[in-house]
């Protein structure tokens, strides 16, 4: 969980009242930045949409229920790219910016298909490229996309040449939510050193500070519009709670805490952070409950963890069927905390297999240096389940019994083993179900294990988790078929590869490539995605 003892709150916006200007004279926040502004009344923007003003004829925000809901529509005004969507930005471009500390943002994003919200920093002066490759600096805390509306893609940009190199290893983070919707938090801690992701309070990955990241830096939201929206053509919304800001410099001016007016009736509070004339509110606790699946049965799992480099990530299956997304581990195993999972389904009598993945295990030689995942005990319907407290995960599964309609055996069966992730066969694999056919190929560098990963079709998880088998260097590929019956129109497929490592020199890196893809045996235009960084790329079904 963050902590942000000894930090002081130096910006808070509850949005309790609206104050947004074209040029943000006189008001917290502009509606266009500076040096994009397109005309009078809009900024360019970038997708398929431009940001404008009310002044425009269209107004994308409103303030009401402690929130600001931004909309995009369809293009309605004179201003703007000609034929752009119309959406809205914020920025405190020219009044507020600060160097280092904590950023936060309270959402709810739209997940709607071509919706694409981003909260951002960037630098009061840019620093030029001395290379002329045309990077620059800036902070993503988050950019967050309607078609994959459970990953949350955390990022930095610098003109450092030697993370550009290998931009994925060292600017990049990227996240799941189990459960995305409605509001969670989204920060961002940046240091003179390390700079860290965080989602719902909870660490979601870090990377080391560039050279060109010492400077204020001002802050940006906004919702901005992709090519999927125009299938559907419907207006697309994103509300915000609050935005706000903390800094551990000692000199730091604190400002008040505005009056918190959840939508939702939760806020997490400062974190042990303190406020201009209030004390400091109290610490949350370092564990997580968590709820995923849907049904009158009732699995509650006690997880922990010893965390290095980053928190334990893991799946929980039932029968071989994944319920939920990845989940992150917060409770430290040493405390003897333990993390709360209720998983729920409406299971048969019998008994039923339960497998955790823990998809990142490390270790680095040392008792320190080494991430471990604990299952402390398990209940199934308030009853402890024998040889539920499996400790240190290293890949078992148990069994748990439901007897509501008809008891258990008089001997119990021996308990089944749910198999390992499925291996990708030259020959094919086919997962889904349906009249249609996208055929994936995809191949592997392996490197301490195989590759690993999930297929996903407009943010739908197909089958489970997959491994990689064939050698990108022998020039094969693993066959994979997802069937489905799409409707017409465009379809985003996701790759998830979720075991990515790389370890400093060409031949202890694992990776994952796509080579090509077909759909109803046509070929998918840049469907051959090569190294798989988290892009995703889309077909269209043409059927009437």
């Amino acid at each position: 969980m963050v902590d942000l003892t000894g930090y002081r709150l130096t910006f808070d916006e509850e949005f309790n009242t609206r104050s947004i200007s074209l040029t943000g004279s006189g008001t917290t926040w502009a509606s266009t930045r500076q040096e994009w502004r397109h005309d009078g009344y809009s900024d360019i923007g970038f997708g398929i949409s431009s940001f404008v003003d009310a002044s425009s004829g269209y107004d994308p925000f409103n303030v009401s229920n402690g929130a600001l809901a931004i909309t995009a529509v369809p293009d309605r005004t004179p201003y703007g790219y000609p034929g752009a969507w119309e959406s809205g930005l914020i920025t405190t471009q020219g009044d507020f910016s600060q160097t280092y500390g904590y950023f936060e943002v309270r959402a709810d994003f739209s997940d709607a298909p071509g919706g694409w919200d981003a909260f951002w920093l960037l630098p009061n002066a840019q620093i030029p490229d001395p290379s002329n490759l045309g990077h620059w600096q800036e902070l993503d805390v988050l950019e967050h996309y309607g078609v994959w509306d459970k990953g949350i893609y955390s990022g930095i940009h610098t003109t450092d040449a030697a993370p550009n190199e290998h931009w994925q290893q060292y600017l990049q983070v990227y996240s799941e939510m189990p459960s995305p919707s409605g509001y969670h938090t989204y920060g961002m801690n940046w240091q003179a050193d390390r700079i860290s992701f965080y989602i719902d309070g909870q660490l979601v990955g870090s990377q080391a500070t560039p050279s060109d990241m010492h400077a204020p830096m001002y802050l940006l939201l906004d919702l901005a519009v992709q090519d999927p929206a125009e299938i559907a053509g419907v207006p697309l919304t994103s509300k915000i709670d609050y935005v706000r800001v903390y800094s551990a410099d000692p000199n730091a001016q604190a400002v008040a805490l505005g009056t918190v007016s959840s939508p939702d009736g939760y806020d997490p509070g400062l974190y042990g952070a303190s406020a201009a004339g209030g004390s400091p509110p109290s610490q949350p606790g370092g564990t997580t409950a968590v709820t995923i699946g849907s049904g009158s049965d009732k699995l509650v799992l006690k997880l922990s963890q010893d965390a290095y480099l980053g928190d334990a990530l893991y799946t929980v299956s039932v029968d071989g069927v994944q319920v939920g997304g990845t989940l992150t581990a917060s409770a430290a195993h040493g405390t003897g905390q333990s993390d709360a999972i209720t998983v729920l389904g409406s299971w048969s009598a019998g008994a039923h297999d339960v497998f955790i993945h823990f998809l990142n295990d490390r270790w680095d030689g040392t008792p320190t240096t080494d991430r471990n995942l604990y299952l402390d005990s398990a209940t199934y319907n308030d009853v402890a389940v024998p040889g539920g407290a499996l400790g240190n995960l290293l890949g078992q599964s148990f069994t748990f019994q439901d007897s509501a309609t008809t008891p258990p055996p008089a001997t119990t069966p021996p308990p089944t083993t749910t198999p390992p992730p499925t291996p990708s066969d030259p020959e094919g694999t086919t997962i889904g179900s349906g009249s249609d056919k996208l055929v994936l190929k995809l191949s592997q560098d392996a490197y301490l294990g195989d590759a690993l990963y999930t297929v996903s079709v407009d943010g739908v998880q197909v089958g489970g988790t997959l491994a990689a088998s064939a050698s990108h260097g022998t020039r094969q590929s693993d066959t994979i078929t997802v069937l489905g019956s799409w409707s017409a129109g465009a379809h985003n497929v996701f790759i998830h590869f979720l075991n990515d490592r790389w370890d400093g020199t060409p031949t202890t890196d694992r990776n994952l490539y796509l080579d090509s893809a077909t759909y109803n045996d046509v070929a998918v235009p840049d469907g051959a995605l090569g190294n798989l960084l988290g892009q995703s790329f889309t077909f269209y079904d043409h059927i009437a």
